[in-house]
């Protein structure tokens, strides 16, 4: 009889155990393939499209300046070119209202990839093309008459798609054309504005060398550029770290899932033992018999990785069905073979470190122990170094995986500690069950009794109820911290409305505005400039290797701005404040992190190109700042004189006394100063709450596969151990045992467990929580308790139903069935 023969045999006796290893494996399979098969999704969206996302294969910007003549011909030499002016503006409406837009000057080669799709003509002169959505909120249509800065403009069609960069707007977008432009009267010395030319290279040309060739010939100009590679920087980073946050929750999920699988494999090993012994005792060999185990355990982890990786393979289609539009663009559907690869890969490898030492102590009963009656696991051989090698090739695929691999590392690590924490609390639980088992009434005593019995799975079940639990406390409690953060801290600290591009001779008038429509509102008002850091210490920028983490001020250009006095929401850490009537060389301070990033000492200097003019500066302080404060915070601030001649404009912002009606106050404010931008707040906030909330969401379904994991391992060990419950209940009601006692018995068991692996969690996630919102976030760790508490609560509740569900076909057995079962 052939292997194949023998295992359809043996598993026409039943599967033993094998169906949990089915459903444990299908389920964190499914988790991990649909994390990765996401983060692919968007990787190959992205380089499936990326000339078309930026328009371009090289974009080379600067702030506040166009080209010079000898920069414009260095960069036509390097191909077809458009040229891009991208400001922000208040598009007035009249009666229908006003909005934040963010405006695009464009010449008529734009785009030069990707897609401008227009519902009307392509405006020219005093015409104007506005988003479909916007048009849709202010009850716009094709041929009304709006304002833009000093021009007045006709809508000439609605903007269906278009290139954007490969970033998410930050405002509707608008286009117009350089005369438009021109017209509105936006573009003054000054003013917030970024001159982007985008070039479309040779098809053998690199665009990352040649951008870092040309910021080098231009080093001190403050040039900075991205590459269709870098297209869609800011939403690979949003997807890289969700990603990477899902995968670590559904890798938690996979490591309960294999307390799960070791249960299955225990519980089909103990079934197989009898077997194993007869066909020794006929001659089997142990590697035949190994061979049929080994084909009736990979027929059950095939079906489980087809049915775990299809349903992984259905989220980038379903995810882009739902928030694809949100996206700058929608993820690839797939089928992302590499990530399902990545997926079955680690699937196969947990399986293996989880069921390979079950399996082969199955294999070492002897045949004299059918004849005496037991087929224990046998004595065997150490059978650490395999699970051990499979269990580290799964690690090393999970960083593999991972974006920020270590991150990723240390995420591992700390589930693994977390894992030995839950594990020594499921030992405390047997020592104590053992110390208290004499302790109240019979079904007390042997409800206790069972957390210690041989053949107890009160370790792994403890490990398997709290990670997953913890793992939702601590994302929940974080989460509510942050949104406290946004609903309270937020709404009583930070200004109604920041105002940019402010002309500097209207102060006084902006000041008497303010004064009249919304008297007894706070207002601030600081210069604002942006320039680029070119030189640190004297070595330029641009012949960097690398920048260091956390050296975000050398990327791009930056909000710049000189003052006499320290600002209300800055400390001093080395170095000092300059004196309000300080009248000398140029001076600096900046943010402690970026000079602790780059290894900065007071004394040395740094160069900012400001219009294409290199300002080099002395350090004089590093200051702490605290974003909290929601007002004015630069990294770079210089000392008074330092740039007075330079052209710059007013930053203000305001803070109106609760009540006041703040959309009578940005009408004014526009149609009196037509080139400022009314930023709204409240706005951003909502914004940034919706993210969050829907990154809250998607963790908390993660990890609610994780805490459901952790019930079928519950439930699945109950069945594992039916055959030796069903044994002890038999013998309990032949003593006079009652089915309500008997019930009881289990219900106290459960509960115990239950409860104090909830309780461990709730201390290991809430701590947790605690220390990520003191020392990560900064926030103050302010949880909603009542939600909070009713989460262990439902927890004890699922994990007791579930494992009576399981052990009711144990209550149910009638003695004589078992006996004559025996």
């Amino acid at each position: 009889m052939t292997v194949w023969k023998l295992a359809k045999c043996d598993l026409r006796g039943g599967l033993g155990g094998l169906g949990l290893l089915w459903l444990c494996l299908t389920l964190a399979v499914a988790g991990l393939a649909a994390v990765l098969s996401l983060v692919s999704a968007m990787d190959r969206a992205i380089e499936d499209n990326a000339r078309a996302l930026l328009g371009g294969d090289l974009e080379l910007s600067i702030a506040a300046r166009e080209a010079g003549p000898d920069e414009l011909a260095a960069i036509r030499a390097l191909g077809p070119v458009t040229h891009v002016i991208e400001t922000r503006a208040m598009l007035n409406a009249g009666k229908k209202g006003t909005s934040l837009v963010e405006l695009k000057g464009v010449d008529e080669a734009y785009p030069l990839a990707g897609t401008l799709e227009l519902d009307g003509r392509r405006p020219r002169g005093q015409e104007i093309a506005v988003d479909r959505d916007l048009a849709a909120r202010l009850s716009l249509e094709v041929g009304d008459r709006v304002k833009l800065g000093l021009g007045e403009f006709t809508i000439s069609a609605l903007i269906l798609d278009m290139a954007n960069g490969g970033g998410f707007f930050f405002a509707p977008p608008v286009l117009i054309d350089p005369d438009g432009l021109a017209a509105s009267r936006l573009v003054r010395p000054g003013s917030i504005v970024e001159h982007e030319y985008r070039i479309l290279l040779a098809a053998e040309a690199d665009p990352e060398a040649v951008g870092q060739r040309f910021t080098e010939r231009f080093e001190d100009a403050g040039w900075d550029f991205t590459t269709r590679d870098g297209a869609a920087g800011g939403t690979q980073r949003f997807v890289s770290r969700t990603g990477d946050l899902l995968l670590l929750v559904a890798l938690s999920a996979l490591g309960i899932g294999s307390l799960g699988i070791a249960s299955a494999a225990s519980a089909f090993a103990a079934t197989r033992r009898r077997t194993v012994a007869q066909l020794k005792l006929v001659g089997g060999t142990r590697r035949a018999i190994g061979a049929m185990l080994s084909i009736e355990l990979g027929i059950v982890v095939v079906a489980a990785l087809l049915v775990g990786l299809a349903l992984g393979a259905l989220a980038p289609p379903i995810v882009g069905s739902i928030i694809g539009e949100r996206l700058p663009i929608a993820p690839h559907p797939g089928p992302h073979l590499d990530a399902l690869s990545l997926a079955a890969i680690t699937g196969i490898l947990v399986t293996v470190a989880a069921a390979w030492s079950p399996l082969a102590g199955a294999l070492d009963v002897r045949p004299a122990a059918l004849l005496r009656g037991s087929v224990e696991d046998g004595a065997g051989e150490r059978r650490w170094l395999v699970p051990l090698i499979a269990g580290a090739a799964a690690i090393g695929v999970a960083l593999f995986a991972s974006s920020n691999r270590e991150l990723a590392a240390l995420a591992i690590g700390g589930l693994f500690l977390l894992a030995l924490i839950f594990g020594a609390m499921g030992w405390a639980i047997r020592l104590l069950a053992r110390r208290l088992r004499h302790r109240g009434g019979p079904v007390q005593r042997l409800g206790v009794a069972a957390l210690d019995r041989p053949g107890n799975a009160t370790v792994r079940l403890t490990v398997a109820l709290g990670l997953g639990l913890s793992l939702l406390l601590l994302i929940a409690a974080t989460g509510q911290s942050l949104l406290n953060q946004i609903d309270e801290n937020i709404a009583e600290t930070a200004p109604d409305y920041f105002l940019i591009d402010l002309p500097r001779e209207s102060e006084a008038d902006y000041r008497a505005l303010v004064d009249r429509v919304l008297p007894g509102a706070g207002v601030a008002i600081v210069p604002s400039l942006r320039g680029a850091v070119t030189a640190v210490k004297g070595q330029a920028v641009a012949e960097m290797e690398e920048i260091p983490d956390g050296a975000w001020i050398l990327r791009g250009d930056r909000g710049l701005t000189f003052l006499s006095e320290l600002p209300a929401s800055n400390r001093i850490t080395r170095g000092q404040w300059w004196s309000r009537d300080y009248d000398g060389p140029p001076l600096l301070s900046i943010d402690a992190d970026a000079a602790e990033a780059l290894d900065l000492a007071i004394g040395d200097t740094m160069t900012v190109s400001i219009l294409g003019r290199p300002l080099t500066a002395e350090i004089a302080s590093f200051r702490e700042i605290d974003w909290r404060s929601y007002g004015f915070n630069f990294a770079l601030i210089f000392s008074p004189g330092s740039l007075d001649d330079a052209p710059y404009t007013l930053m203000s912002t305001v803070s109106a006394p609760p009540g006041t009606d703040l959309v009578a106050f940005e009408r004014e404010v526009v149609e009196a100063f037509p080139q400022v931008s009314a930023i709204k707040v409240a706005d951003i906030v909502s914004e940034f709450r919706a993210i969050l909330l829907s990154l809250d969401a998607a963790v908390r379904i993660a990890i609610a596969l994780a805490i459901a994991m952790g019930v079928i391992v519950l439930a699945g060990s109950v069945v594992a151990t039916r055959a030796q419950r069903a044994r002890d209940i038999v013998l309990l009601r032949l003593v006079g045992g009652q089915r309500r006692q008997l019930i009881g018995t289990q219900l106290v068991e459960f509960s115990i467990l239950a409860a104090l692996s909830a309780l461990g969690a709730a201390g290991a996630g809430l701590l947790a929580a605690w220390l990520l919102c003191a020392y990560w976030f900064e926030i103050a760790f302010a949880p909603q308790w009542e939600s909070i508490l009713a989460i262990p609560a439902g927890a004890i509740l699922l994990a007791i139903v579930a494992a009576l569900l399981a052990a009711w076909p144990a209550l149910a057995a009638r003695p004589a069935e078992a006996l004559r079962a025996r």
